[in-house]
């Protein structure tokens, strides 16, 4: 039983979509900061380019909007028709050239890695049975591959300091906790997976060293039982390993650099702020007696340890060292009869040593 296909979808010009996004550039790049936030309609489209075009007609926006779903630059959402959003290869392409990527997943790199050993396994099959056209096929592949994930690594790698760079800029009246919500979840989602991923024991290292003894030993068996490839294909794919290894180490590094600090900053933060809530809970249900001691701050006034200048010093030492303490002067008694009370005179020194004299 056959059945009917239909007419082939005719293949868009790659000219005519690379000149339309030169031409049109000025309008699509604002464009992409909202295609970012979701989808958009026609009339939203229509204003968005009425905006930017002030002296253009209504039928001047609705012939570009056409020339742009032609050519796929805006396609329909899917159950939506009246609704556009960027074509997804568009839209990475712009993103490219606009130095902006989003973070993808630590599961891609696994999921790469797999891969990747995978290749390594077909790449020693081929070279068991002696198979130089399948083997170069493979080896190529891997190389694709490879290149693949060092792409996915610069690309997580700016989308980190993007990530960073939002936190440290954003409205400071922002409660900290919303300000570094993403930076919370890049570290939970992204940096940790990635930690695990790339320890010592971890499946990166794992996979890399798997595929490094495939390619290590097919040019120790070439030299013995003859070239089936060129050994400079097998260097040039070892050597990109090699710098994927190094680039997963580097990024995930940067990832801490940039993070840590805003994490820790945002832990600390959210522990400061639980206890303040939990001491002042526990003042206004028992008062300030409630409170541990031990969780109370102790404010005390600095104390100065300055003495003063060298001279002062010197001043002050050669004053104790030749102190003569002053004689103290006594009032005399005068003389009594029998039966009465000893009078003491007045002091003669009264102003500067006072006493309580009885007469």
């Amino acid at each position: 039983m056959q059945y009917n296909r239909g007419p082939a979808i005719p293949m868009i010009e790659p000219k005519r979509v690379l000149r339309a996004l030169a031409e049109h550039w000025a309008l699509l790049e604002p464009l992409c900061e909202h295609f970012d936030q979701g989808t958009l309609s026609l009339n939203e489209l229509r204003s968005q380019l009425a905006a930017q075009q002030l002296d253009s007609t209504p039928q001047d926006i609705t012939s570009l909007l056409d020339v742009w779903i032609r050519l796929d630059i805006l396609v329909p959402v899917a159950k939506s028709p009246n609704r556009f959003e960027l074509n997804a290869q568009i839209h990475d392409f712009l993103a490219y050239l606009r130095r902006e990527h989003r973070l993808g997943l630590c599961l891609e790199i696994e999921a790469y890695l797999r891969h990747l050993e995978r290749l390594a396994g077909y790449i020693q099959d081929a070279f068991d049975i002696r198979d130089g056209h399948d083997l170069a096929r493979q080896l190529r592949l891997l190389d694709m591959r490879v290149r693949d994930v060092l792409k996915k690594l610069a690309n997580d790698e700016q989308a980190l300091v993007a990530v960073a760079e939002r936190a440290k800029t954003s409205d400071r009246q922002i409660p900290l906790r919303q300000r570094y919500a993403e930076v919370l979840a890049t570290w939970d989602e992204y940096v940790e997976p990635m930690i695990q991923l790339v320890n010592a024991d971890g499946a990166f290292e794992q996979g890399v060293r798997k595929v490094e003894n495939v390619l290590l030993r097919m040019l120790t068996e070439q030299q013995r039982l003859g070239h089936l490839v060129d050994d400079d294909m097998l260097l040039r794919t070892h050597a990109r390993i090699l710098e994927m290894q190094t680039s997963a180490q580097l990024t995930l590094r940067h990832a801490r650099e940039l993070l840590l600090p805003l994490r820790e900053e945002a832990r600390r933060h959210n522990a400061v702020t639980r206890g303040a809530a939990l001491a002042l809970s526990a003042i206004r249900r028992k008062g300030i007696d409630a409170v541990p001691q031990a969780a109370m701050p102790m404010f005390t006034r600095p104390q100065s340890t300055f003495l003063g200048s060298a001279s002062q010093v010197e001043a002050y030492v050669y004053a104790l060292a030749r102190f003569e303490p002053k004689p103290a002067r006594f009032p005399k008694a005068h003389k009594t009869q029998k039966g009465e009370a000893p009078r003491v005179g007045k002091c003669s020194n009264a102003a500067k040593t006072p006493c309580r004299c009885r007469t």
